[in-house]
Parts: structure tokens; C-alpha cells; sequence
């Protein structure tokens, strides 16, 4: 460690086994893989395509997003490791304003102290919902505190993240604050508690008009949790349910079409796993992971004086475990109204009519043509 003090990125040191290593600062795939976890995190290539499918187009500052001039709020429930709070907020971090230098510099050594650390099985009580954000930090100087409080309603695009459990959220936002001296720290608001105590109440300041424009659901039983969610979620606005297994994406698809639900289900994607730790470090959305690197044999250093015989090595990666994978739906909410009327059609069709994209259709039978059971539902 001493060695490090005081270098610059792409120096060369020594390393316990005196081999040479250089400096150079982390990507994110690299800085989420290798940092530690009290949850499991959705690895970097999976991350990476849950956002491409949310399809995130916030308006820079000084554009005209909407009509009510009103921000580009996305809702994670699941903060866990924070891997995909990360890469949402990345995503988003170019359409919020910058701040001023001295509070940007102020982010990476702000003490934690204000922000209380929770033990391993403290969660919040029930309608009890605590929120962290940037003006949180113990930043030193009173008028930096206010430099935030005032930075943060001037923001377009804002993430809040939610998890049940403070310890998951207390840590997901220093491993944020610690990622590149804090960088995404200000896109994100981080809440501990209940989905319904912290958007049920939003809502209701607003005579429930929604205000999402994105969501992503990532729990064990997303359907327990998802009422306040769609209520919340602005029409044409993105659903994200994110399950390790199919069945429990068929099971959210079902109780949406059962309880009439305004939605519609786009696409379901399966994600790819992964033999390879590296791969999760890389951040692709495909492709072979490779080994490629350049030795010299032992023996043939060039001390008597010889040319050195360079070795090249290229071979596929193999793998020393499975990481990531999983299943990822997307929803799009409707129009109350156009909900409603899908709903009546799903109730007059039968479970044996509904085709395979998963929409209600009238079929014409006829008792005279002959049966075929070979046919899919």
C-alpha cells in the first residue's frame, strides 16, 4: 500500500511477488465485481442490458422535457449492491446540471457521520421511510450543506432507489459515493423502507397524478409490491421486472392480465450467463470473452547477450464460475382507460384462446373441424 501513495495513473510498482503492475483507475464493471457485497449484484453485463431495455433519453438541462417542465424520475426497488443503481445513474447523469467545483471536490472526503449505520437486521418500521441524498453528507462547511440543498430541486433526472433493509442502502451509497470521487452521488436519492410508505404519499401530494417515467422491480415476489408502482408510473412509462426464474415472470405476466392491471408486456429477454468471472468485468453486452497476452519464456531474457523469443498467447477464456443470468420483462403502462378495456376482453376469452405473445384474442371454432393437440398455448 505504501507503494501506491503518491503515484500517478499508469506508474509501475512492485508487487508482493515483485512482479510489475501499473496503476490505472478502475472501470465500473471492474470497481462493482471486485468491491464488497453483503447482497448478490447484478453483474455488469446484465446491468448493462437492463438499461439498454429501459431505453433512457433524459433532456439535457435547458431542454424542454414536457408541458409541466417536470423532472425524468426513475424508481429502483432493490437497491442491494447497488450494481444497477449505478449504471442507471450513469445513464442519467447527463441530464442533471453540474455542480459547483467546490462542492464537487467536497463529495470524495465528506465524512459519513451524519448518516447513521444501521446494524445487519435493522429494517424500517413499517410507514416509516428514511431518505439519504447528497445534502446528507457531513461536507464540513455549512454553506456547502446549503449549496447542496439548493442543487438538488434543480435536478432533470433522478434516480430513487429503494431497499427494505438500511444496512443494503448505507452501503450502496458509499459504494456509489466512493466510485469515481462520487461522481453519480447527486443523480440518487436513496430511501429505506416500504414501496407503499414512500409512494403511496407522493402520490397522494399530488392528487395522484404519477410522476415516473421508469421502474424496475428487483424482488422475489414483484407482484406483492407493484400495485403503487403502476399507480406511480406515468402512461407509456417502463416497467422493469428483473426474476432468476421464467415462472416468476410468467407469474407477474398472469397476475396483470387477472386483476386488470393497466399494462402491457413488450418483450421478455433472457439474459445470458456467464462462465466466466471476467466476463462480468467486461462491459459487453456479447461476445467470447479471450485471453490475449504477451510472455517471454524462461531462459530467454536476453542476459548473454541473445534476442528475446516474445511469446504470444491467445486462447478463449474458460471459465471458473457462473455469474450472472437471469430473466427481464418489460411492461409499458397504458392509459387507464385502455387498460380497462383490455381487461373486459381477457375476461371473455379463455385461458385455451390466448396467443402466444401473451394477448387476448377471439377465436372462431367450428365443432366440425378436426381436433389438433399438438398446438402450443
Amino acid at each position: 500500500m505504501d507503494a501506491l501513495i503518491g503515484r500517478r495513473m499508469m506508474d509501475r510498482v512492485k508487487d508482493s511477488a515483485g512482479r510489475d503492475v501499473f496503476i490505472y483507475e478502475p472501470s465500473m464493471a471492474t470497481y462493482i465485481v471486485h468491491s464488497e457485497h453483503r447482497a448478490v449484484p447484478i453483474y455488469p453485463h446484465d446491468a448493462n442490458t437492463i438499461v439498454a431495455m429501459m431505453d433512457l433519453h433524459p433532456e439535457r438541462p435547458g431542454e424542454v422535457y414536457d408541458p409541466a417542465d417536470e423532472p425524468f424520475e426513475v424508481f429502483e426497488a432493490g437497491t442491494g449492491a447497488a450494481s444497477l443503481t449505478l449504471h442507471i445513474a450513469r445513464a442519467l447523469h447527463a441530464g442533471n446540471p453540474s455542480l459547483g467545483r467546490r462542492l464537487r471536490e467536497a463529495i470524495p472526503t465528506a465524512k459519513t457521520t451524519a448518516i447513521h449505520r444501521p446494524s445487519k437486521s435493522d429494517e424500517s418500521a413499517e410507514g416509516a421511510v428514511t431518505t439519504t441524498t447528497l445534502a446528507s453528507l457531513d461536507l464540513g462547511d455549512p454553506s456547502l450543506r446549503e449549496e447542496a440543498e439548493a442543487y438538488l430541486p434543480t435536478r432533470r433526472a433522478i434516480l430513487h432507489t429503494l431497499d427494505r433493509k438500511a444496512l443494503h442502502s448505507f452501503e450502496a451509497h458509499n459504494l456509489v459515493r466512493r466510485f469515481r470521487r462520487g461522481i453519480y452521488l447527486p443523480n440518487i436519492d436513496f430511501h429505506t423502507g416500504s414501496i407503499s410508505s414512500y409512494l403511496t404519499p407522493r402520490l397522494a401530494s399530488r392528487n395522484g397524478r404519477p410522476f415516473l417515467s421508469r421502474a424496475v422491480l428487483d424482488l422475489p415476489s414483484p407482484e406483492d409490491n407493484a400495485d403503487p408502482v403502476i399507480s406511480a408510473l406515468r402512461p407509456n412509462g417502463t416497467l422493469i421486472v428483473f426474476s432468476p426464474s421464467i415462472s416468476q415472470i410468467a407469474g407477474f405476466a398472469a397476475w396483470s392480465v387477472e386483476g386488470a392491471k393497466p399494462l402491457k408486456l413488450d418483450r421478455v429477454a433472457e439474459l445470458p450467463t456467464s462462465s466466466s468471472a471476467e466476463y462480468g468485468v467486461q462491459e459487453c453486452e456479447g461476445g467470447r470473452a479471450w485471453n490475449l497476452s504477451t510472455t517471454v519464456p524462461k531462459g530467454e531474457d536476453g542476459e548473454d547477450g541473445g534476442g528475446r523469443r516474445v511469446v504470444q498467447i491467445m486462447r478463449p477464456r474458460v471459465g471458473d464460475r457462473i455469474a450472472g443470468g437471469g430473466f427481464v420483462a418489460v411492461f409499458r403502462k397504458m392509459n387507464e382507460r385502455v387498460g380497462e378495456d383490455a381487461a373486459g376482453v381477457a375476461e371473455e376469452v379463455s385461458s385455451e384462446d390466448v396467443a402466444d405473445e401473451g394477448i387476448p384474442v377471439e377465436v372462431e371454432k367450428n365443432d366440425d373441424s378436426p381436433k389438433d393437440d399438438s398446438r402450443n398455448v
